[in-house]
């Protein structure tokens, strides 16, 4: 019988909490390793609940699995990732980095040959193996346009306004908890000094509304996404943290599809 890979989660929120339900439910095919959290009461509760090696440390937590997930916040990137490169030189381990909070990669020394397999999920939103593929023959442009309600930006306005517009590597650094999906489109495609985004907050939606357009020389494609909020928790997107059990999925399948 094949040895099931050992998950590490770091973070212990919504996003954390389905994918540790997710491995006990059988959804993924992993050992519950290792989990940390800052808020180490939660880490307890999650750990109560669905299993799982609540560790004392990041780098306990690091160096105990084959496949780590960040689930925390774009500030702990940086640590994490630094703690991944230098488990690896010394254990072989993590294999695998999935990081959630995409904008934190900014500015952060991705890994090298010998360092472990960055991976970045597709998040809220999609199409991101298409604009890849366009991304073989040339990019002209990317745009994102993020429509949400107001409330969601922290913003009391009656009718549609734009808050932002420039590029991707701008729009992270003024609203780090709403865009991660810019950046993650950045590494699909132009990068984020090139990837354009406009912010919208709109009384009319009650959904958070990602629009993408990519064009170049083998063609455009063009993606909608309205996404339902997590149920625990509404400034969490469902389909991002369903993106993060999706690729767990597919990296322990030998069915690879995209």
């Amino acid at each position: 019988m094949t040895k099931q890979p050992r998950l590490g989660l770091i973070g212990a929120g919504s996003i954390g909490t389905r994918i540790a339900q997710a491995v006990s439910a059988g959804e993924i095919d992993y050992d519950f390793a290792a989990l940390y959290d800052v808020d180490a009461a939660a880490a307890q509760r999650l750990a109560a609940k669905h299993g799982g090696v609540v560790m004392a440390s990041l780098a306990e937590c690091v160096a105990a699995c084959d496949v780590l997930v960040e689930a925390a916040a774009g500030k702990a990137v940086a640590g994490v990732m630094e703690e991944a490169r230098a488990s690896y030189a010394r254990h072989g381990r993590p294999e695998h980095v999935l990081v959630m909070s995409v904008g934190g990669l900014l500015g952060v020394p991705l890994p090298e040959d010998e360092g472990p397999v960055l991976h970045i999920p597709s998040g809220a939103i999609g199409g991101l193996d298409a604009i890849q593929a366009l991304a073989v023959a040339g990019l002209s442009e990317v745009t994102l346009t993020t429509s949400k309600p107001p409330a969601a930006l922290g913003l009391d306005v009656k009718e549609r306004t734009i808050i932002f517009e420039g590029p991707a590597c701008d729009v992270i650094e003024q609203f780090p908890k709403n865009v991660n999906v810019a950046i993650a489109l950045s590494f699909a495609g132009i990068g984020a000094h090139k990837t354009r985004v406009r912010l919208v907050a709109d009384p009319a939606e009650s959904r958070n509304v990602h629009h993408i357009v990519a064009r170049g020389p083998a063609g455009e494609v063009e993606f909608i996404s309205r996404n339902m909020p997590f149920p625990d928790n509404p400034k969490t997107s469902y389909l991002a943290a369903l993106s993060a059990v999706a690729l767990l999925k597919r990296l322990s399948s030998k069915l690879q599809v995209g």
